[in-house]
């Protein structure tokens, strides 16, 4: 199971699981731009190629074959073009991530939408920058000043899952191979033990456990005006 894998984070259990449960709500052969997406060496388990869509990957380096090469704040497409953006795990490595996202809410047709997810508790990482991190108040009050609507923002892990994250990734990257084997299969246990946790009412209500997240998942949809 790819849960049991060190280096399958918890923090990619939470995108893959967003995406597999957003993206079959797309009819088919909808128009999509996956903004900074990789067509190839894509990375977890979740894989767009396989759903009935029309995809136009747009990235900024070509070691990642986009089908456009593109900066995120300067689109080189039509207004109203696609269906459907997607911003999986970008916008932390965009300067001002404001600017990219209304680049996308001008590329989106009516009651197009846009789907999102960030991290928050999670370590700097290149790409080649990590510019920051931002809390669920930072996401709504830009997206709704741009324009979008029905924005829904879930926090993706409360408390518990930041540790089994924090855990995995310091076992995966510190320890040696029989180590690392070793710890896999009781921090595996530990995350099912998190996931489960974090579904209990008195938890997901708790001023302190609630207040740390992996990320954030986000939904928005362009407005019909």
């Amino acid at each position: 199971m790819q849960a049991q894998r060190l280096g399958y984070s918890v923090r990619r259990y939470f995108v893959d699981e967003f995406y597999f449960r957003h993206i079959p709500a797309l009819p088919s052969n909808s128009h999509v731009l996956d903004l900074g997406g990789n067509k190839v060496r894509k990375r977890g388990q979740f894989d767009i190629e396989k759903y009935n869509l029309n995809v136009t990957y747009a990235n900024l380096f070509t070691g990642k074959q986009p089908d456009v090469q593109a900066d995120a704040t300067h689109l080189p497409f039509d207004d109203n073009q696609f269906d459907a953006v997607i911003c999986a795990e970008l916008l932390e490595h965009v300067f001002s991530p404001q600017t990219a996202l209304r680049e996308a809410y001008r590329v989106l047709g009516l009651r197009g939408v846009l789907l999102i997810s960030v991290p928050f508790l999670y370590p700097i990482h290149g790409d080649p920058y990590d510019f920051g991190r931002y809390t669920d108040h930072y996401w709504l009050s830009v997206l709704e000043e741009i324009g979008f609507e029905e924005i829904i923002i879930e926090r993706q892990g409360l408390f518990y899952s930041v540790l089994a994250n924090f855990f995995k990734l310091y076992a995966n990257r510190i320890y040696h191979r029989p180590i690392r084997n070793l710890a896999s299969f009781p921090l595996a246990l530990f995350q099912r033990w998190a996931l489960k946790r974090e579904q209990n009412p008195s938890v997901q209500s708790h001023p302190f456990l609630n207040s740390f997240t992996t990320g954030f998942g986000i939904v928005a949809h362009k407005s019909q005006l």
